[in-house]
């Protein structure tokens, strides 16, 4: 997966996309990559889900974590240049850039402090409480052997 996703022409074709395109793609492979793990029955991180309500659930979960840690976001460009311009539009096919879209224009908080609050912590906070409530009792710990 990383060689394919990671060459040039991979690349090009993210960078054609528009925001919402690109996530879309992004989280297609992301979901195919789990809803494969658990079909095939392999542990990750000591639990297993296998169903679609469940992995669709950890995805959300997954979703959450990856907005609040990863750096790839206009905030980001903004904050390190003092501008917007000049981000590739991969930055905002991430979950986070996505975040940032939803808070600054969907929502149109345009006080870029307001809008890093609700794009890195509101918003995080409720897909992960959605997701949580997908997965509650789909997930199977086991912490005897761990």
């Amino acid at each position: 997966m990383g060689f394919l996703f990671s060459t040039r022409d991979w690349l090009l074709f993210l960078n054609g996309l528009n925001v919402w395109q690109g996530f879309l793609v992004y989280y297609i492979v992301f979901y195919g990559t789990l809803l494969a793990l658990a079909k095939l029955d392999l542990i990750v991180f000591k639990f297993n889900v296998s169903d679609i309500q469940g992995t669709f659930g950890l995805l959300l979960v997954f979703f959450a974590i990856a907005a609040t840690i990863n750096w790839t976001n206009p905030y980001i460009q903004w904050v390190m240049t003092g501008s917007f311009s000049g981000a590739t539009g991969i930055f905002y096919q991430a979950e986070d850039g996505v975040c940032w879209m939803l808070a600054n224009q969907v929502l149109g908080i345009q006080d870029v402090e307001k809008a890093r609050l609700v794009a890195f912590s509101v918003i995080p906070a409720i897909v992960a409480f959605i997701g949580l409530a997908m997965v509650k009792g789909k997930v199977k710990f086991n912490i005897a052997s761990a």
